[in-house]
């Protein structure tokens, strides 16, 4: 009995899972190690255009979304996230050089958590944020 009780733990402990758009590869190697180090699975995808074949798989927790991307924009990523009926609910974290009142409106608009300007932020700060949307 007491095999069958921890087996039926591990078994319903799903890892969490991040996927993180962005095409800046040293930003995405530090956040993959910082959370993978929590234990999260990461997925990673450095262009919008390649970003969107995602919608295919089950909804990750949480999306760490650069809005400047090579291909697809993150604009156009979070609208398609947004139209997708198993991707919509998915908390979006948005993480951007861009910092004009417009483009904020503009992701807000599109129903983000969070907006992020990436030089205003220390790498464990991003961490402990999308720590906290990935908690039950």
């Amino acid at each position: 009995m007491h095999m069958s009780q921890n087996s039926k733990k591990e078994f319903s402990e799903k890892k969490k899972v991040v996927f993180i758009i962005e095409d800046d590869l040293f930003l995405v190697k530090v956040y993959r190690y910082e959370l993978e180090k929590e234990g999260v699975e990461v997925w990673v995808s450095g262009d919008g255009k390649e970003a969107l074949t995602y919608f295919e798989k089950d909804p990750p927790n949480v999306v760490l979304l650069d809005l400047m991307l090579p291909g697809v924009s993150g604009f156009e990523v979070l609208a398609a996230m947004r139209k997708n009926e198993r991707w919509i609910k998915v908390p979006v974290i948005v993480l951007s050089n861009l910092g004009q009142p417009q483009d904020i409106e503009r992701c807000k608009a599109l129903g983000i958590e969070e907006y992020i300007v990436k030089a205003d932020v220390k790498i464990s700060d991003v961490i402990q944020r999308v720590k906290r949307y990935l908690q039950d």
